[in-house]
């Protein structure tokens, strides 16, 4: 199926959409939210079929994709805001918004403050505060590290540049895969690496967040050992801050169940909407 990309703007900054025509006049519309360090073309295994019934967007959110970048002062709810702006301007209507990792954590956000603008959300994987495996990862990188890792991404002139760096960093990936990460991390703001916020003095839990979403929530998640961000205990705590909740788990996939079993995926979608 073909698309359309455009920059939508929010009136603090534009963000860049894909847009695939809608299949009727009344079909739902359905909007993707990727994950830290990505772009929309994450969703790149599902968007033909889930287009065919949806009439769909997929978004890069700020300081990713083609998006305007980072200001010094954004954070996590920055992003929200702007999810939300971009919902407001794309629809007339409540919407199925679907978020992958950071993406799920927005998600969750922008349906616990502005219920009006969901109908029911799926949160793919999605970071979860102090608890996450993603968390717990975190604390083991240093500073200078990340800051070391923005210099590379500034300094790059081609996707291609990065490629030795992506490969020491994920040295079991395909080919495909190296080339597929290095140009999302070339189209990242290196300001976003180098000023991630310090996980040793990030503790919440979003309790807040997870109870005050009203909407059908869907879960789906992987494995802890196959690369996933939610372990059993996790994912037991999040379900049952959502008061209506329920959890889809696939223990043989990581961190993009939306990749690796995308038939599996775009069924539940559809399931899920028309339940």
């Amino acid at each position: 199926m073909t698309y359309s990309e455009r920059f939508v703007h929010t009136g603090q900054i534009a963000l860049n959409v894909a847009e695939w025509e809608a299949p009727s006049p009344d079909s739902p519309k359905m909007i993707l939210v990727h994950g830290y360090g990505s772009n929309w073309h994450t969703w790149g295994r599902v968007v033909d079929k889930l287009s065919t019934q949806f009439h769909l967007f997929a978004l890069d959110l700020r300081a990713m994709g083609r998006s305007g970048r980072q200001l010094p002062a954004s954070e996590r709810q920055t992003s929200a805001d702007d999810v939300s702006a971009v919902i407001s301007i794309l629809s007339d209507h409540p919407v199925l918004l679907v978020g992958h990792s950071y993406g799920g954590w927005i998600t969750a956000a922008v349906a616990a403050q502005h219920p009006e603008l969901v109908a029911k959300i799926v949160l793919v994987e999605p970071y979860t505060g102090a608890q996450s495996e993603f968390s717990k990862q975190e604390r083991m990188e240093r500073l200078e590290q990340r800051v070391e890792r923005a210099g590379q991404i500034k300094a790059a002139r081609t996707p291609e540049d990065l490629i030795p760096m992506v490969e020491a960093r994920y040295g079991g990936a395909s080919e495909d895969s190296i080339r597929r990460i290095a140009r999302m991390y070339f189209e990242l703001d290196p300001v976003m690496e180098a000023g991630r916020p310090n996980p040793k003095e990030d503790n919440d839990t979003f309790d807040g967040i997870f109870t005050a979403i009203g909407c059908p929530t869907l879960l789906i998640r992987g494995a802890v050992d196959n690369g996933g961000i939610m372990s059993d205990e996790e994912a037991e705590r999040v379900v049952g801050l959502i008061p209506d909740s329920r959890e889809l788990s696939w223990p043989r996939v990581g961190h993009s169940p939306h990749i690796a079993r995308n038939h599996d995926f775009i069924r539940a979608m559809k399931r899920f909407w028309a339940e």
